[in-house]
């Protein structure tokens, strides 16, 4: 078992070299054709791409809400989809020697970000790794129980992140009770096993694609 020490470590490595906040290239909220390696996903039925920015060839970030919703103030469901650059080769193999994977790393770090945010009125889900479709997954999450005007009755996400040839991806689906009866049931996470059963179905069968040697993608970045 990797010792507390080596994975804080190797969680500041990649938080100063990929998940450091950047400039987005387009930052006009118009949705772009992408090129290069991707996930392959199908939005839930019904959801719109509500935001985009990033560049066509390296980093992105686009944002699914259900269709009747505001980006500014969405209730019912959240999806992100964002790539990232990976890190130098001199800090993949800082990684490597000390035996930690960068989507093991991103997800921690993540989720340290999120406690620091919410306090302790953030509680976190298990952190779990796997291979779906070749695609190697950390996979976690967690509930805000923070009151605020965004959210005044909370959110919660499930988050994964994904390691591509090319690329490292993190996935989000996120949910927000729209009052205190919802916020006081199916707890601790606040949404039901129906929901949380579909959003994770979804993560797990995405696959990579649009890259060498890779399938043509099926997703497309239109409103």
């Amino acid at each position: 078992m990797k010792s507390l020490k080596t994975l804080r470590l190797s969680a500041h490595i990649l938080f100063l070299a990929l998940l450091s906040p950047f400039s987005f290239a387009e930052g006009n909220n118009t949705p772009f054709p992408v090129s290069g390696e991707q996930i392959n996903f199908q939005p839930p039925s019904g959801w719109k791409l509500a935001w985009m920015e990033g560049s066509a060839n390296g980093t992105y970030l686009a944002e699914y809400i259900p269709e009747h919703e505001s980006i500014d103030s969405w209730r019912e469901g959240y999806l992100a989809i964002e790539r990232y650059e990976y890190p130098s080769n001199e800090i993949l193999k800082e990684l490597q020697m000390r035996k930690v994977r960068v989507a093991d790393i991103g997800l921690i770090q993540y989720i340290n970000n999120a406690k620091k945010v919410c306090g302790i009125n953030h509680t976190s889900m298990s952190q779990r790794t796997n291979v779906f479709n070749g695609l190697y997954f950390a996979v976690g999450g967690g509930y805000c129980n923070q009151h605020d005007s965004i959210a005044p009755f909370g959110e919660g996400a499930f988050v994964a992140f994904a390691e591509g040839k090319r690329f490292t991806f993190r996935i989000q689906y996120g949910w927000r009770p729209k009052s205190v009866a919802e916020q006081n049931t199916n707890l601790p996470w606040r949404i039901t096993q129906e929901k949380a059963k579909e959003y994770l179905e979804s993560i797990k069968a995405m696959s990579l694609c649009g890259g060498d040697d890779q399938p043509a993608c099926k997703v497309s970045y239109v409103r």
